[in-house]
Order: structure tokens, then C-alpha cells, then sequence
């Protein structure tokens, strides 16, 4: 195993870790990586996941240094055979954003290793190998700390580059990672040969070269490249977190089904779960600010327009036409962000009939922009040499920005490091957000639907004194 260590701090050990060297026999990656505009849609950010485990058991685990050595040596593995998670972003004299995975070059994978003195009482922002919601310039891709609590309990928290690959890239990794650790064969069909960030080889049939691509729904075209992110997303912001049970979530999108009725259950009057969440959770966001005389500022929709628009991300890997996409054939960010526009006046209202044209307005744009069309449109538009020189001049804006993890297993039996799978995964402790943003994470086990969400600070208030959130969703308390 290639590792360093350095001092030790505050309790704190830290350990550089880098690849294995030719373990796994693979082909040699190619030393650089471009990014590409489903890279570049969001700002260089953080992904955190936090996993919680009992306490390793003497006889598979012996020591706690038993558990870390294993845990170092298992990722030098995955590191190896994820060459894209060992190497920098940078930017080259053009501009342009690229991994840069020559050896040399390498910066090593943070690894920290602190022991409490005190039990495990719940997630918290100490916890997480790096503190930041944006990166900086040439961070390292992953970073991991580890606590172990003096309750036995065990914390890996990992943070990786956004830009890098998006969460199912980042599962694959880390579940091929608890694979080696669990000392089973690795199944290499699994993990891509072709490391290049193309995902129009994909939509090959599907993409229009000869005719130049319309901007999709909420992007557009600047004159220069932002130089920030739009000033409403640097609003002080409040974040809360809401529980629905299973059974609030079925009756949820019972009572906003625009249909109750299987005479009229037509497909065009269909809506998810996550339609009902997206036009429950947004109409929220709606009346907080409108009832606190929030500003708009820049990025945000008109008061003239009558509108919100919703951003959502949305993995696209299962539209692939050919089905070769997905099971972890392609790593890097494919997230076709799809907007809709949504009637202010609904949104404010809380009766259910508002809410459910709502929903059906979400399941629209769903259908309408994330079908593989739609898809291979929105990457030609990404890729057309008129928008991408020079490099950034494509943006996006969205009065409410969603993400939806609901779909992913965030402690399930693939997340096993040899002891156990995690008793409990969260996306970070005490992690600051943006205004207007939401993110749903989904317990497999129970089906309950966990809700972080972030409004301005003058809206706070409205959020947690809303009566249609309270009467599906519980406020949650961090400890």
C-alpha cells in the first residue's frame, strides 16, 4: 500500500493514500480527462456521505488498527482501479477543466483518523474530512476520515469533487471500495474501460451534429462566464430537516394525485411520489419567501413573470437507448437537469388542487425532458463549439434547485466494509446550503423520506410554521 503519514494534530492522525501500482493488471488510464458541460452545470462542490457502523466484532475485525490498515489498504485498491478518484482537477492555458491523473502530478487521497473520547450520540459537522461546501482550486478528488467513538462505534465519512462524477459515480466507487475491503472478487464489467467524460456515445443515434442546439429549458447562453454563482445563492440561508413516514408519503401523494378516481386514471394524469414531494417542498420555499418580503435578486424569477421555476437533477444513466449506460459503465456527472415552470398562484396556495398541478406540471417536464431526445439534445447543446468558447458560457438559474437521492441506497449491504452494513447514512452533518435548495435522501429499510431544505433567513420562520409541510412531515432536531 502507498501511503504517508503526517503529523499528528488534535487527536487527529492523517494519512496521505495513493494508488496500488499494477496490481489489477489494468489497461493504463489516459493522463488527462476533459470535463464536460454535465460536469460543469454546478459550481466545484462537495459530496458528502456519512456512514455510521456498530462496533466491529474481535473476531472479524481483531484491533481498531486492524480495521484502519484494512480500510487504507482497500482504498489504495480502489484507487487504483478508479484512476479518475486519484487524480486533480485543473484548468489548462485554454480555460478548460480536466482531471489530471499523471502520477506525478498526484496529490495523494487525505485520509484522517481521529478517536473520541465520548459515545456516539448523532452526525455532526466535525466529523467530515473537509468543512467546505465549494472547493477550492486543486483539491484533492477524495477525501475520508474516519471516528471511531468511545462506544465502539465506528464513522467513514468521504467527501469527493463534483465535478469529478456525481453520486451514482461516487456510490460505484465506494461500494467497489467496500467490496475489496470485504475481500471478494471484483467483478470488472462493472467498472468502465473507457474513462473519457463522453456521454454522448451513449445517444450516438440521437445526437444532431449539423444543426446548432436551442437552448433547453433554464439554460442559456451568456457573454462571458459567470465569475460566481447569482447572488441569491449567496443569501444567508437556514436549513431545516423533515421526516415523512411511508404512510404520510402514500397519503401525500394520494391527496395530490390530480385523480383519485381509476375511471380517469388516465397516464397523463399520473404522478410520482416525488411529483407530490417536489410540489409539496417547493410550494413551501414559495410562501416562506413571499410571506417575508424576500428580495429577488439576480437568478431569481420576476415578479412580473408570475413563475417559479423548479431545477432538478435527475441520474440519466437508466435513458440511454441501448441500455449501456448504467450498473457502473460510465463515471463522471450525468445529471440532465430538467426546469419547470410553475404557477406562482399555485404555488402559494395550500389546497390540494393547487398542489396537484403542481405535481402534474413536475411529471410534465419530467416526461418531456428527460426522455432520451430530449437528452441527446440537451448534450449536443453542451458540446456545440459556438457554446463552449470560451470555456463557462453556459449557465442556469432556478428559483428552487432540488436534488433527489431517494433512488440510492445509502446504507445498504454493498456499503459493508467487512463488519456489517451501516446502521444509519446521512449527506453530512451540519454542511451549509445555498437558499431555495432541497435534498431527499430515502431509508430503504423503513421507507421513510429524510428532508434537508434551505431558505433564506427571513424565511425561516415561514418554513417550519407552514400547515401543509406540518401535515405530512415532522421537523427533525439534530442533537
Amino acid at each position: 500500500m502507498a501511503q504517508k503519514m503526517t503529523v499528528t494534530q488534535n487527536s487527529v492522525e492523517t494519512y496521505t493514500i495513493y494508488p496500488t501500482t499494477n496490481k489489477f493488471n489494468r489497461p493504463p488510464p489516459p493522463s488527462t480527462i476533459t470535463l464536460h458541460g454535465m460536469d460543469l452545470i454546478g459550481s466545484p462542490m462537495d459530496i458528502h456521505n456519512h456512514r455510521f457502523f456498530h462496533r466491529p466484532p474481535f473476531e472479524l475485525m481483531g484491533t481498531t488498527t486492524d480495521v484502519i490498515d484494512k480500510l487504507k489498504s482497500s482504498l489504495a485498491e480502489a484507487l487504483e482501479l478508479y484512476p479518475p478518484v486519484a487524480g486533480t482537477v485543473r484548468t489548462n492555458e485554454k480555460g478548460e477543466l480536466y482531471i489530471d491523473m499523471n502520477a506525478e502530478n498526484s496529490l495523494g487521497t487525505p485520509f484522517l483518523v481521529e478517536m473520541k473520547d465520548t459515545p456516539y450520540a448523532g452526525d455532526t459537522e466535525d466529523l467530515s474530512p473537509r468543512l467546505v461546501m465549494l472547493l477550492p482550486p486543486s483539491s484533492s478528488t477524495l477525501a475520508v476520515k474516519v471516528t471511531q467513538f468511545s462506544c465502539g462505534t465506528i464513522a467513514v465519512a468521504t467527501s469527493i469533487h463534483h465535478q469529478v462524477t456525481d453520486l451514482r459515480g461516487f456510490l460505484d466507487f465506494l461500494e467497489v471500495w467496500a467490496q475489496l475491503a470485504r475481500a471478494e472478487t471484483i467483478d470488472f464489467t462493472k467498472i468502465p474501460e473507457d474513462w473519457s467524460h463522453t456521454p454522448g456515445r451513449f445517444f450516438s443515434g440521437l445526437i444532431q451534429k449539423s444543426t446548432v442546439p436551442t437552448p433547453p429549458p433554464g439554460f442559456m447562453i451568456v457573454a462571458a462566464p459567470p465569475t460566481g454563482p447569482p447572488p441569491f445563492l449567496l443569501a444567508p440561508s437556514d436549513v431545516t430537516r423533515w421526516k415523512l413516514t411511508k404512510s404520510a408519503l402514500e397519503r401525500l401523494k394520494n391527496d395530490f394525485s390530480p385523480s383519485s378516481s381509476p375511471t380517469e386514471h388516465a397516464s397523463n394524469l399520473w404522478i410520482s411520489s416525488g411529483d407530490a414531494l417536489a410540489a409539496l417542498l417547493g410550494g413551501v420555499i414559495t410562501r416562506a419567501r413571499e410571506n417575508a418580503n424576500v428580495a429577488r435578486l439576480q437568478g431569481r424569477s420576476s415578479l412580473e413573470s408570475q413563475i417559479e421555476t423548479f431545477a432538478m437533477a435527475a441520474d440519466g444513466r437508466d435513458r440511454a437507448p441501448q441500455g449501456n449506460m448504467s450498473d457502473g459503465r460510465y463515471f463522471g456527472n450525468f445529471n440532465p437537469l430538467f426546469n419547470a415552470a410553475i404557477s406562482r398562484s399555485d404555488l402559494l396556495s395550500l389546497t390540494c388542487e393547487s398542489a396537484s398541478r403542481v405535481a402534474l406540471a413536475v411529471r410534465n417536464a419530467v416526461n418531456l425532458q428527460l426522455s432520451p431526445e430530449a437528452i441527446a439534445h440537451k448534450i449536443s447543446f453542451m458540446e456545440a463549439s459556438q457554446n463552449t468558447k470560451p470555456p463557462g458560457c453556459i449557465d442556469w438559474t432556478a428559483d428552487v434547485i432540488m436534488t433527489n437521492w431517494c433512488r440510492f441506497d445509502l446504507q445498504g449491504p454493498k456499503l459493508d466494509f467487512g463488519w456489517g452494513k451501516p446502521f444509519y447514512a446521512t449527506a453530512g452533518g451540519g454542511t451549509t446550503y445555498p437558499p431555495g435548495y432541497i435534498m431527499l435522501i430515502q431509508e430503504k429499510s423503513s421507507g421513510d423520506v429524510f428532508v434537508i431544505m434551505s431558505v433564506e433567513r427571513e424565511g425561516a420562520n415561514g418554513v417550519k410554521a407552514d400547515s401543509l409541510l406540518n401535515k405530512y412531515a415532522e421537523l427533525v432536531i439534530l442533537p
